[in-house]
């Protein structure tokens, strides 16, 4: 017997060398509960956590976690009143572990009478719904719930909230929501129940208003300068996207700009940025505005001229004469510049270099001032007869 009793002595103080007990603050706070609850009584007041200082061994605190320790009030027997109540911490689920201290080592519990009564359910919006939709109608699928708990906490609740969240919400929708106790302020009231704890909420979106790209038009007034016309006219953007209601869309197929005025305009381009004038109901996204360009050019005309031609490069001791003494000359151009334009401007000529006596047949070259085309040469050649002079 006593060489048994030295082994199991030996065999503890081998094991505890080699994995040692440990005791120390538990790192996690815990929760406590109460159990036993008279039938006509309810907890009012908050319980709090407690630490726990717990012995085990290294391994066992590897293992150790908060659902292993369970913080209990034993109120049996307990009247309706506040009174200071001893915490136990039992340890559930892993052997090898005790509760050496637990701080605080009792608790102020406060006990009432277990009350119950009827308040109304009111449905509140969370979140929003997109741009262009409108919730028209919440309905929670009962109107009264009921909220149990201690008296005076019951007394401070005014109503059971239930929040539906609706953001991005496109379609009618029922969703199940949790139900909250609130107060006359709004806040939360914290340790009361309500039967049934959730319901179901019907929101009703409907679409208020749509989108559309309608054309964008503008529209010319007066004239540019003489000689000038209008040869195009771009609108950019040349669309915008707009919102209304539906009644009010319908009715547009396009937007009208206010009129820009080009009166006098001698520009390659008259440019204007014009404000989209939306009409009532109608907006749009960002602020509409276009650039509307006209495109002037000069007014084209063609015009006639008899033109005397000249011979150039003549060699030295020759005369030049020509079997036709005039040219006549299609010239195209503008008409402003067309209207000034005289015999004088325009150079006809043959060119007679390194020809000798004799006829011969030289093409005609017309030179017109800038911005003018040769559009018509008669004769395009002449005969030209070279000779010496008299």
């Amino acid at each position: 017997m006593t060489s048994l009793l030295i082994g199991a002595s030996l065999w503890i103080f081998v094991s505890d060398a080699e994995n040692p007990t440990r005791v120390d603050l538990f790192p996690a706070s815990i929760q406590v509960e109460a159990v036993n609850v008279g039938p006509s009584l309810a907890v009012a007041s908050s319980l709090p956590a407690v630490q726990v200082r717990v012995s085990a061994f290294d391994d066992r605190w590897e293992d150790l976690s908060a659902a292993n320790l369970r913080a209990i009030v034993d109120l049996i027997g307990l009247d309706d009143r506040a009174q200071e109540v001893r915490v136990r911490v039992d340890v559930e689920g892993i052997s090898g572990v005790r509760v050496v201290e637990t701080i605080p080592a009792v608790v102020t519990v406060n006990l009432e009478e277990f009350v119950s009564r009827d308040i109304d359910v009111s449905a509140r919006l969370v979140g929003a719904v997109p741009l262009g939709y409108q919730v028209v109608a919440t309905s929670p699928e009962r109107e009264v719930v009921r909220v149990s708990g201690p008296e005076s906490l019951v007394a401070l609740v005014r109503e059971a909230v239930a929040e539906a969240n609706v953001s991005g919400l496109t379609v009618p929708l029922t969703q199940t929501v949790d139900l909250t106790a609130r107060g006359e302020a709004g806040g939360e009231i914290l340790g009361v129940r309500i039967d049934p704890p959730s319901l179901g909420v019907a929101v009703d979106v409907v679409q208020t208003t749509l989108s559309r790209t309608l054309p964008v038009e503008v529209r010319i007034a007066g004239d540019p300068a003489p000689g000038y016309r209008v040869v195009g006219v771009t609108v950019r953007p040349s669309t915008v996207v707009v919102q209304g209601t539906i009644e009010v869309l319908q009715g547009l197929d396009r937007l009208t700009l206010s009129t820009v005025d080009i009166s006098g305009a001698n520009t390659a381009e008259v440019r204007h940025v014009v404000p989209v004038s939306l009409p009532e109901g109608v907006r749009s996204a960002a602020d509409a505005q276009v650039v509307v360009t006209v495109t002037i050019a000069e007014v084209g005309g063609s015009v006639r001229l008899t033109v005397e031609p000249r011979a150039v490069n003549v060699a030295a001791g020759l005369v030049a004469s020509f079997d036709a003494t005039v040219i006549f000359v299609l010239l195209e151009g503008p008409l402003t510049d067309l209207e000034s334009l005289n015999a004088a401007d325009v150079s006809v000529t043959v060119d007679a270099e390194g020809q000798s006596a004799g006829t011969v047949t030289l093409d005609v070259a017309v030179v017109a001032p800038y911005g003018i085309s040769v559009a018509l040469v008669q004769p395009d050649t002449l005969s030209v007869t070279l000779e010496g002079a008299q």
